[in-house]
C-alpha cells in the first residue's frame, strides 16, 4: 500500500509539473523580473533580409506564397533583400512556378535529391548574403506588418532570433480542443521570453542573425528548435513578438495532426540525442526552461499509467475517486475523438488524449530509430468554400491583432 501511495503522489506531481507548476513558476518569474526587448532603439533603416523558404512539391501553393513575400519587400523599398525558395528534391513543378520571379527578389536554389527540411534551410542560410535570415513556409500567410515587427527586436543587441505568433484556425470538437492546447503554448512562450528566451521558434514566422545561425543536421525533426538552442547556448536570446502574426489552419482530421504530433515530439527525443550539451546547467542558459517546456511533457504518458496501477492498486476513497475520474476522462477523450464533434470540454479531453498517446507512441518511434526520416508533412484537404472562409476569418484576427497591441504596453513583453 505505500508502493502504491508513493507511485500515487509522484505521478500527479510529474503529471501537474509541466501544465500547471511550471506556467505558474514562470509567470511569477516574468511579473518579479521581467527582461523587457528595447524595440524603441529600433531607428533610422531596419537591417536586409533574406527569406529562406524550403518547399518540396508545392506547385499548388509557391506562387501565392511569393507574390505575398515580394509584396512584403516591395513595400520595404529595399533592392538588397532577397528571397531563397530551396527546392527540396521535388518532382512536380515547383520551380517551374517560381522562375518567372526570379527577377524580382527571388533566387531559386534547386537540390537535387530530397535531403529534408532541415538541409534545405541550411543550404538556402549557406547562400544567403544579408544580415537577417528570415524563416517562413510556403502554406501560411502573413498580416503586412509581420515582417518590420520581427526586425524591429534586432535594434536590442542582446536578442540573436525572434519568433512571430502563429494564429491557428481549427474547427470544432477535438480540433477546437488542439486549437486551445495552442493558445497555451503560445502564452507559454511568450512568459519564457519575457524571463529571458523560450525554446524554439515557430518555423513558419521567424528570423534570425545570420552570423549565429548554425548549419542543422541533416535528417534533424526540429529543425525550429536545433538553430534556436543554438542561438540561446551561445548567450543570445530568443525573444517571442505576439505582434508579428502569421495566419494557418489546423488539419480537418485528428489523425493528420496525432501523425504530426508523434513526428514532433519525437524529435524532442532526437534533440536531446544530437545537442546533450541541452541537459547540462552549467552550458545551458535556457536548461530549465528546455526541461520544463519540452522534456517535463515527454513523461506525462508514463505518469498516467503509473497513476492508473497505482488507483488500481491502492484501496480506499481517494483511489477510488481517482479511478473513477480517470474513467469518465478517458471515456469522454475517446467519444469526442471518435465522433470529432463536441463541446469544448469534450475537445480539450481528446485533445489532452491525442497528445500525450502522441508522446507515447514518439519514444518508440525514436527508440527503433525512424525518428530521422524524411521531411513529410500533413496533407491539408480543405474545400475551397473552407478556405475562403479561413481568409475572412484571417481578417478578423488581424483587425483584433492590431487592436490588442494599441492596447498592450511595450513593457509587458
Amino acid at each position: 500500500m505505500l508502493a502504491a501511495e508513493i507511485l500515487f503522489f509522484v505521478c500527479v506531481a510529474l503529471i501537474a509539473y509541466p501544465y500547471i507548476v511550471y506556467p505558474l513558476l514562470l509567470s511569477l518569474v516574468a511579473w518579479l523580473r521581467p527582461r523587457p526587448i528595447r524595440i524603441e532603439t529600433a531607428v533610422g533603416p531596419l537591417p536586409t533580409v533574406s527569406f529562406i523558404v524550403a518547399a518540396h512539391n508545392e506547385q499548388g501553393q509557391i506562387d501565392a506564397r511569393l507574390q505575398e513575400l515580394v509584396g512584403l519587400l516591395e513595400a520595404r523599398g529595399n533592392t538588397f533583400d532577397e528571397i531563397l525558395i530551396v527546392t527540396d528534391g521535388s518532382t512536380d513543378d515547383t520551380a517551374a512556378v517560381v522562375r518567372p520571379y526570379t527577377k524580382q527578389y527571388v533566387r531559386l536554389v534547386e537540390l537535387s535529391e530530397r535531403g529534408g527540411k532541415a538541409a534545405a534551410i541550411s543550404r538556402g542560410a549557406a547562400l544567403a548574403r544579408n544580415e537577417i535570415l528570415v524563416f517562413a513556409d510556403t502554406r501560411q500567410s502573413w498580416a503586412p506588418d509581420a515582417l518590420t515587427r520581427l526586425l524591429e527586436n534586432f535594434a536590442d543587441p542582446t536578442v540573436g532570433a525572434v519568433s512571430g505568433d502563429l494564429v491557428l484556425t481549427a474547427g470544432d470538437g477535438t480540433m477546437a480542443g488542439i486549437g486551445l492546447y495552442w493558445r497555451f503554448e503560445k502564452w507559454l512562450r511568450r512568459q519564457e521570453s519575457r524571463v529571458g528566451s523560450q525554446v524554439g521558434v515557430t518555423g513558419a514566422i521567424s528570423a534570425c542573425r545570420r552570423a549565429l545561425f548554425e548549419p542543422i543536421p541533416a535528417g534533424t525533426i526540429l529543425d525550429d528548435v536545433y538553430w534556436p538552442v543554438g542561438i540561446a547556448l551561445g548567450g543570445k536570446r530568443v525573444v517571442h513578438d505576439y505582434r508579428a502574426v502569421a495566419f494557418d489552419r489546423l488539419p480537418e482530421k485528428a489523425g493528420d495532426e496525432f501523425r504530426r504530433k508523434v513526428r514532433t515530439l519525437a524529435g524532442n527525443f532526437q534533440l536531446v540525442q544530437r545537442r546533450p550539451e541541452v541537459l547540462s546547467p552549467w552550458r545551458n542558459p535556457i536548461w530549465f526552461q528546455m526541461i520544463s517546456h519540452k522534456l517535463a511533457r515527454l513523461v506525462v504518458p508514463w505518469a498516467l499509467l503509473g497513476l492508473l496501477l497505482a488507483c488500481i492498486l491502492g484501496e480506499g476513497p481517494l483511489y477510488d475517486i481517482a479511478l473513477g475520474v480517470q474513467a469518465v476522462a478517458y471515456g469522454l477523450a475517446f467519444v469526442g475523438m471518435m465522433t470529432g464533434r463536441c463541446g469544448k470540454l469534450l475537445g480539450a479531453a481528446s485533445s489532452f488524449l491525442i497528445l500525450n498517446t502522441a508522446a507515447w507512441v514518439a519514444f518508440w518511434v525514436w527508440v527503433t530509430g525512424r525518428a530521422a526520416q524524411s521531411w513529410t508533412k500533413v496533407a491539408y484537404t480543405a474545400p475551397r468554400e473552407a478556405k475562403t472562409g479561413t481568409r475572412v476569418r484571417q481578417r478578423e484576427l488581424a483587425t483584433e491583432s492590431a487592436r490588442s497591441q494599441r492596447k498592450y504596453k511595450e513593457k509587458t513583453r
